[in-house]
């Protein structure tokens, strides 16, 4: 079940969050999310709480992902409302290789859907090849490949929704 996030729920996404940061770090993966990064001071910066979405299973929060309606960062171009936009996507590796990716970008697809948004953008890290190749098998193409990050990439996905 996926349910929008309410002001309770940023221990969850935090808690989400870190476990992918820690993971990450573990297996020696670089990754533009801190501990720092990830706190919902900060991330509260940048998001409302409204944009984010929870995963629950068993109970259990289990991804977590944010929805928005502008990205002036990667896609400056295109104008407020025109596409939503993945950010944050994350599963706690108790869940990992359980479908909680897909799941929530499913749920990204219905939600642009109903808004009458024929587009999903999103970008991540152009090395991270397993992540890059789950974007794949949800419909989304890479568009284009920049160098940003310091010395990481990003790669620009997009993904057409029927309406």
């Amino acid at each position: 079940m996926i349910k929008q996030a309410t002001m309770k729920d940023t221990k969850y996404i935090e808690e989400i969050m870190l476990d992918a940061v820690d993971w990450l770090h573990r297996i020696g993966m670089e990754n533009k999310w801190t501990q720092a990064s990830i706190l919902w001071e900060n991330l509260s910066q940048s998001y409302q709480i409204t944009d984010f979405f929870i995963a629950w299973r068993d109970g259990k929060p289990a991804a977590c992902m944010a929805l928005t309606d502008y990205d002036s960062t990667y896609w400056p171009d295109k104008k407020k409302g025109e596409s939503l936009y993945v950010h944050k996507l994350a599963v706690k590796r108790e869940f990992a290789g359980k479908g909680c990716s897909r799941e929530m970008l499913d749920y990204a697809k219905q939600l642009a859907k109903k808004q009458g948004i024929k587009t999903l953008r999103l970008d991540c890290n152009r090395y991270r090849k397993k992540l890059r190749n789950v974007y794949e098998k949800q419909g989304f193409v890479c568009v284009k490949e920049e160098a940003s990050c310091g010395d990481s990439g990003m790669a620009l996905y997009v993904c057409e929704v029927e309406l």
